[in-house]
């Protein structure tokens, strides 16, 4: 890796700690933040409450946010009740860049959310006259594409005490936490199950396994050290 994204060194220094190399994702949100600060004039700061609506899925893509603070819950709900959540967002990370001008999930805030919010409209007419934004919304596009199939694998290829190690590992690198730190988790256990296709009874399980293993420690209910890297098979290649 090389000094060409700046800060991005000390993360890659970390996420190879995980088997992880830096998240394309991390350096696609840096050159697109860069991007909407060009839109500083017409952004305008918004706050939620935990568990709060930010936008529906189905709903138009008029804005696009920028969390400050909090985490993010993508998620689509069913008629019966059932619940998928698509990723959780992070600090930094961008979304309502949707390609058919909809919003593809339900946005919902897991904990006090701090957002910066940009009219749509303004960063279409930043596309339409610079190549080079064009180029850095195809490249937070393709990533979140790339973010969407990893999770595919994750559902796919491995069991449930795999996943959640998966989940944890990602979590982590993209968190910017050591081996051996105290990896906070402001979504609670059901909100995993729902992300990873699991009841919330066995991801309580895995990570009580996990656990007996040594490969975790739980010192909260909200946080996790992982102190042993032994589950490579929980990160894909």
């Amino acid at each position: 890796m090389t000094n060409t994204y700046g800060m991005a060194g000390k993360a890659a220094m970390k996420t190879a700690r995980f088997g992880l190399g830096l998240a394309g994702a991390e350096r696609g949100e840096r050159d697109l933040g860069s991007v909407l600060k060009a839109l500083q004039s017409h952004a305008a700061r918004q706050r939620f409450e935990r568990n709060a609506l930010i936008c529906s899925e189905g709903d138009a893509a008029r804005t696009i946010y920028k969390i400050v603070s909090g985490t993010v819950r993508l998620c689509r709900h069913m008629a019966d009740g059932r619940r998928h959540i698509a990723d959780f967002l992070l600090p930094g990370d961008i979304f309502g860049l949707a390609e058919g001008g909809r919003q593809p999930f339900t946005a919902e805030a897991i904990s006090d959310l701090s957002l910066i919010a940009y009219p749509r409209v303004q960063f279409d007419r930043m596309a339409e006259e610079s190549a080079l934004v064009r180029a850095n919304l195809l490249a937070h596009l393709s990533e979140n594409l790339a973010a969407a199939r990893y999770h595919h694998f994750v559902l796919g290829c491995q069991n449930s005490k795999e996943r959640v190690m998966s989940f944890l590992i990602r979590l982590a690198a993209r968190s910017d936490v050591f081996a051996g730190d105290h990896l906070e988790l402001p979504m609670g256990r059901q909100d995993i199950a729902d992300h990873l296709g699991l009841t919330i009874e066995t991801v309580s399980r895995a990570i009580g396994a996990l656990k007996a293993e040594g490969a975790i420690s739980l010192p909260s209910a909200h946080e996790i050290i992982l102190n042993s890297l032994n589950h490579r098979n929980a990160v894909a290649a």
